[in-house]
């Protein structure tokens, strides 16, 4: 199984148990969640992962931004509650993102840490959820804004892409001992990154890259052949200000779509094949400036839905099994979301969101109330 068939958010095997049992869509208010992480911590995203073994989702949170925090992991208790915490070494960065791989072969999810103006950081898992530091791989950091994490030569160690605002986009590779080979430039014109998703494009097996871009830029799929080596292709009609993308099949058709969020709203163009792709078409707009978007079954009827995370209110796009969405804004009050992830945090075979505040309390939103015990 590959690293990102691994990770727990967006489209995942989560969606599938979703849609084994219908339910009617969720408002997933603050009366159906717990908030984590309390207080005023610059949170930039979450990421999803059994990191202690026991074989329930657990929640890691990037924190600072711009600004040297700790970052997290928090461990579910087992109904969804990430009630246990650790800190993912025992230092401070300007965290973007969190992202989860074997680099060590030992069988559990090791940690690649992205920041802004600082390289990537590599901390290992002791396979209890506990993350050491190993080492900082060779890495121009400057502009960092998120990456993905997937294998993408085929070895069976986590490597990572990097998604810088400037310069060029990175890939560093799993080195096989543990840690990450030096940085090498994979879209020199890379400008503008902030976010993306690593998938199956084009049905051949190995895992290609989304890339969301703003600043006036054109959004990027970067195609792999299976040994890490990746062609670009520009999406048509995408240049503007996206800043979060996800993969799934909107339509039903079976063939991966693509779906973009920033400041003008929400866009998806339709998959055609061979990694082609039609002109975007809208999903919603006038919903703020988005920064997070997710995409999973989120009310059980089997096609693939989605939630945006803005400053201000975030919001369900409900699919009609088309492409076609009904806005529904989330309850609670307006925070700064910059991070979302979905996965099934209590076990029931539903999709519950995990979402990241940045200058709030991050909140577990279950569909169904949180059992306290």
């Amino acid at each position: 199984m590959n690293i990102a068939s691994r990770r727990v958010a967006g489209l995942s095997a989560c969606a599938l148990l979703a849609a084994a049992h219908p339910v009617a869509a969720q408002s997933f208010s603050p009366n159906d969640g717990v908030p984590f992480d309390l207080g005023d911590k610059l949170s930039a995203a979450v990421t999803l992962g059994d990191i202690d073994g026991d074989g329930d989702v657990d929640v890691l949170v990037a924190n600072g931004r711009h600004w040297a925090e700790a970052d997290f992991a928090f461990l579910n208790v087992g109904n969804g509650r990430p009630l246990w915490a650790h800190p993912v070494g025992d230092g401070m960065a300007s965290s973007y993102t969190i992202q989860l791989g074997d680099l060590d072969r030992d069988g559990d999810l090791d940690a690649m840490t992205v920041h802004d103006s600082l390289p990537v950081m590599v901390f290992h898992n002791d396979g209890t959820g506990r993350f050491a530091f190993h080492s900082v791989a060779e890495s121009d950091g400057e502009y960092a804004r998120g990456g993905v994490s997937l294998d993408a030569n085929g070895d069976g160690v986590a490597d990572l892409v990097v998604f810088r605002r400037l310069g060029a986009n990175l890939l560093l590779l799993g080195d096989g001992e543990g840690g990450l080979e030096p940085a090498t430039d994979i879209v020199a014109d890379g400008s503008g990154a902030t976010g993306g998703q690593a998938a199956d494009l084009d049905g051949d097996g190995d895992i290609d890259v989304l890339v969301a871009r703003r600043d006036d830029n054109t959004s990027l799929v970067l195609e792999n052949d299976g040994t890490g080596q990746f062609t670009v292709h520009e999406l048509a009609g995408t240049k503007g200000d996206h800043r979060a993308g996800v993969v799934g099949d909107f339509n039903g058709d079976g063939i991966p779509d693509i779906m973009l969020a920033g400041k003008s709203g929400i866009e998806w163009l339709a998959g055609k094949g061979d990694l082609q792709y039609g002109l975007p078409r809208e999903a919603a707009e006038d919903l703020g400036v988005l920064q997070a978007l997710a995409a999973g079954d989120l009310d059980g009827d089997g096609d693939i839905d989605a939630v945006a995370g803005a400053n201000g209110v975030n919001t369900l796009l409900l699919n009609d099994g088309s492409g076609t969405f009904r806005t529904k804004a989330m309850k609670g009050d307006p925070a700064d979301t910059y991070g979302l992830a979905l996965g099934d945090m209590d076990g029931n075979g539903k999709l519950d969101m995990v979402v990241a505040n940045s200058g709030s309390d991050n909140w577990v939103m279950r569909q169904g109330p949180i059992k306290r015990h």
